[in-house]
């Protein structure tokens, strides 16, 4: 219940916002007023917000976001989205679990080397990854691998998702590395030094089973969290990165839409990364109580 009604606030703040921004979807210069205007009723922009947003409340529950006003004129808001969205989850899927992979590998390795030159390199890889933005990664590798040794495509091609789709998942999968690995490192170092872990040491338990059976599950809800989060990131489409492969993904509409104001798609494309971001929490509480029974018990995440 808590979900739908922020659901709705936030259609509703969107709504606000579009009627305080500044232009129109109608900016051509060519247009007079008059045509303005009859555009203006056309698509019921003329009438008052609080009435439009009663409207497009009711279509959405009939899955209709509306038309586009000026990205592709009278074509359905959805059609546009369900086209792009399912491009934007390949790549964006891809780039967190490899990134995830490799994070988690190396955030134990860290940790189960603390202070040694492997842990150094660990934490300058992920120092790395934190620190620097995706898309300089995008611009590093399309410029190298791309055009210089040609040895992979520079943009996107639908005839080969697979092929063109390399760079930019590994361009997007660094800094979900970078973050993972430094949170794993962090979690699995604190757990390593608590009394249970030092007790099971001491009884002559392998290392192997103390990884598995101690660090692996306590150390997992605080790094699953901020996976969670990464993953609503990576799937509603990183802007800049989708921009330098032009990749046709939401992340490219969406700002599309902002330079030409066209209201219907900013608004969908808003709605979308909410209901993304509401399942992740959803999914993410079901997941905290298989990882923790403890949590079930309590009802809570302990936060």
């Amino acid at each position: 219940m808590i979900s739908i009604i922020s659901l709705v606030l936030i259609i509703f703040i969107l709504f606000m916002l579009m009627e305080l921004m500044p232009g129109s979807p109608f900016n051509d210069e060519k247009l007079s007023d008059d045509q303005k205007q009859v555009l203006y009723e056309a698509y019921g922009l003329d009438k008052p917000v609080i009435y439009r947003f009663g409207i497009y409340v009711k279509n959405i529950l009939h899955g209709d976001f509306g038309d586009s006003y000026s990205i592709s004129a009278n074509t359905p808001v959805a059609s546009l989205i369900s086209t792009r969205l399912p491009v934007s989850m390949k790549v964006g899927g891809a780039a967190m679990i490899i990134g995830s992979i490799f994070g988690l590998a190396l955030g134990f390795l860290a940790a189960f080397n603390r202070g040694k030159v492997t842990d150094v390199i660990c934490m300058i890889i992920s120092i790395l990854g934190v620190s620097v933005p995706s898309y300089i990664f995008a611009i590093v590798l399309n410029y190298f691998v791309g055009f210089k040794w040609k040895a992979l495509p520079l943009l996107y091609d639908f005839r080969s998702p697979v092929k063109t789709s390399i760079l930019p998942v590994i361009a997007l999968s660094i800094g979900v590395m970078g973050v993972v690995m430094k949170f794993t490192r962090d979690e699995a170092t604190s757990v390593l030094k608590s009394d249970y872990v030092l007790f099971a040491r001491s009884q002559g338990i392998p290392e192997k089973e103390i990884l598995f059976g101690y660090v692996l599950r306590n150390s997992m809800i605080p790094v699953i969290t901020v996976m969670a989060m990464l993953l609503v990131s990576l799937l509603t489409g990183s802007l800049v990165t989708e921009r330098i492969f032009s990749i046709p993904g939401i992340g490219a509409l969406l700002t599309t839409a902002i330079t030409a104001n066209d209201y219907n798609v900013i608004i969908a494309l808003s709605f979308v990364y909410a209901v993304i971001y509401v399942v992740a929490r959803l999914v993410l509480d079901l997941v905290y109580g298989l990882i923790d029974p403890r949590i079930r018990v309590s009802g809570g995440t302990g936060e």
